[in-house]
């Protein structure tokens, strides 16, 4: 097993964001140690990442180091300095005194954040989060415990009633297909404009803004989204400022957190949980 020991230039809050990965009810975690599906090119891997102190993280693994450390540094944001410093003096200032140190998690696909996110559609989180964890554990694949998440190919030859059987609705039985079977290069899309990734997602059935705002901010880490309509965020408004507001509001509300919209959600979600 190779390790890599990685000295950041912030302070990295692992513990906050263990707390929030355990919303993933496929999250594995042991003696704090966080058990991370990767998937690559060169197969399916796990990476372990793991605190050894407020600036220092462990990472490990067994199979190809690179690919594996690269993959581990981008979806843990370790290859930046905290966006906080950006809002600490912004409304969310009590925030960042807070949950400043986390960073927002990337979903191991783009492609799953998109799934993740068509299931999460209207209805309450907990629910949400069952119905994700049996798509995953029905379709996808297992290794050494570790559930990784069904590829666009593991669903696309699904029939309709393999995927209702879970509970899905009919509605987003057709969503999850149709975005399986679009064909669409999640990974080409890496280096898209925004503008471009949210014309394709927008052409799928079923996908609307809010959708596209969480897929563009945990599938592809773009950092000035802001999904306003979120019932979550209208809630963090509302114990930060007294009130709460509409979605035009919250979208005004916003502006001040510009370019760095997307970790001012985060926070906003923090500050609720």
């Amino acid at each position: 097993m190779w390790q890599e020991k990685l000295v950041l230039e912030d302070v990295y809050d692992f513990a906050g964001i263990r707390k929030r990965l355990r919303g993933d009810r496929l999250q594995v975690e042991q003696d704090g140690r966080l058990f991370v599906p990767l998937l690559l090119p060169e197969g399916k891997f796990i990476g372990q990442i793991e605190a050894t102190g407020p600036r220092t993280l462990l990472l490990s693994g067994e199979g190809p180091k690179e690919p594996m450390v690269q993959q581990l540094r981008r979806r843990f944001r370790l290859d930046t300095v905290s966006l906080s410093h950006q809002l600490s003096d912004t409304s969310l200032a009590e925030v960042v005194k807070t949950f400043g140190a986390e960073r927002l998690v990337l979903d191991i696909t783009p492609f799953t954040a998109l799934i993740r996110s068509i299931i999460h559609q209207q209805i309450n989180l907990s629910f949400a989060q069952v119905l994700m964890e049996r798509v995953c554990r029905t379709f996808g694949t297992e290794k050494d415990g570790i559930i990784f998440p069904p590829t666009a190919e593991a669903l696309r030859d699904l029939e309709p009633e393999q995927l209702r059987t879970l509970q899905l609705s009919g509605r987003k039985v057709d969503y999850l297909l149709g975005a399986a079977r679009a064909s669409i290069d999640f990974e080409q899309l890496m280096t898209a404009p925004d503008a471009a990734i949210a014309e394709t997602l927008i052409a799928l059935k079923g996908v609307g803004p809010w959708t596209v705002q969480n897929v563009l901010m945990f599938g592809y880490g773009r950092e000035d989204l802001f999904p306003a309509s979120d019932i979550g965020i209208l809630r963090a408004f509302e114990r930060l400022h007294g009130s709460r507001p509409t979605v035009e509001e919250a979208v005004l509300l916003a502006e001040e957190f510009a370019p760095y919209r997307s970790h001012a959600a985060y926070l906003l979600w923090r500050s609720i949980e």
